[in-house]
């Protein structure tokens, strides 16, 4: 807890030194040859396009989880069998995601994006059974509109509304010790599809001057039903809520670094999947395993702008490392131990 307490402190330090060096009436907010002006990889939909501008991403992203949390403390291996048939160890949820945005007008940027899933979990059973499930299959579908409200000096406000298409499975299988030759319904966390729709409003600010940016973001997903909508399976997901906030420094034209601090928080789940027995597996149990829950994570993020007059002019690279440091669980779950994220895009 000290050692996660100090990350925090010391990254209030830096942001504040930032925040006090912009001058409204000096600078204009400017993307033109500013890594920094774009936020990091994992943050989406913070600022418009230009009119006309169509832009491409690519995104790779990896969580990896680790151990059974409960509160905000782990919970021992032996403990998690007492409750539960079956322990998760770990999980790795790799997600390739492409968008697509256009700047409709000055103001106006609407965006899609498509995603895959790979999610792979391994777990034992009271019986010493190690094994591993995969899951390979299309995640949902977004799209959202950004309207940009504010366009002053170094300032931009922007708000968002979106929704969510529930194309990706909301029920996977693969075989277990369990069932024989016969694939098995698989626990809720190896399910990319939400198999209902949503909304997705959002707000998001920047603020600038000559060598680095401040940003801050605010998104909600709520869910509109249940997942009978599209899988006649009888289960809600629960309501999730993000913030988060950044600084950029820009060390050239070319490159700038970034840090910042994510927080998130969900709903518990709705319902259940009949094909689930709750008490085998902490992710099969939607009134205790899948619960509410908060974390904050902390990022640490690099943005390429590659220059102009070369080949590659108009491309961005950005990477970011995720560090899990706070967890605070209502039921038992796995915890993110950490995570990565990785993007490209083109301008046109």
């Amino acid at each position: 807890m000290v050692r996660r307490s100090l990350i925090a402190s010391a990254l209030m330090v830096v942001a504040t030194p930032l925040a006090a060096q912009v001058e409204p009436e000096e600078y204009v907010w400017t993307s033109t040859g500013r890594p920094d002006a774009e936020a990091p990889i994992g943050v989406l939909g913070a600022r418009t396009l230009e009119m006309g501008e169509l832009q491409l991403t690519y995104r790779f992203s990896q969580q990896n989880s680790r151990g059974v949390w409960f509160g905000t403390d782990s919970l021992p291996l032996a403990t998690t069998l007492q409750l539960y048939t079956v322990a998760p160890l770990t999980l790795s949820n790799i997600t390739h995601s492409v968008t697509g945005s256009y700047g409709v007008s000055e103001r106006l940027t609407i965006t899609g994006t498509a995603e895959f899933s790979l999610i792979e979990r391994e777990q034992i059973t009271n019986g010493g059974v190690l094994y591993i499930t995969g899951v390979e299959e299309l995640g949902d579908l977004t799209a959202s509109a950004i309207y940009e409200v504010v366009r002053q000096g170094p300032y931009r406000l922007n708000f968002s509304a979106g929704g969510v298409i529930p194309i990706g499975k909301a029920r996977t299988y693969a075989i277990t010790p369990f069932g024989g030759t016969t694939p098995q319904a698989l626990p809720y966390d190896q399910r990319p599809g939400g198999g209902t729709f949503a909304v997705i409003p959002g707000i998001s600010g920047q603020v600038q001057n000559e060598v680095a940016s401040l940003g801050a973001q605010f998104k909600a997903r709520i869910y509109l039903g249940d997942a009978r909508i599209s899988d006649g399976l009888g289960y809600t997901p629960g309501d999730r809520y993000q913030g988060e906030g950044w600084a950029a420094y820009a060390i050239n034209s070319v490159i700038s670094v970034s840090w910042g601090l994510r927080w998130q928080t969900w709903g518990r789940l709705e319902g259940a999947d009949p094909l689930l027995v709750t008490t085998q597996d902490p992710g099969s149990d939607p009134v205790t395993g899948m619960a509410g829950g908060q974390r904050a994570d902390m990022p640490i993020g690099v943005n390429v702008v590659l220059p102009e007059g070369t080949v590659l002019s108009g491309h961005r690279l950005y990477a970011e490392a995720v560090y899990a440091m706070h967890h605070d669980y209502e039921g038992v779950r796995l915890g993110l131990d950490w995570g990565f994220n990785f993007g490209w895009s083109m301008g046109f």
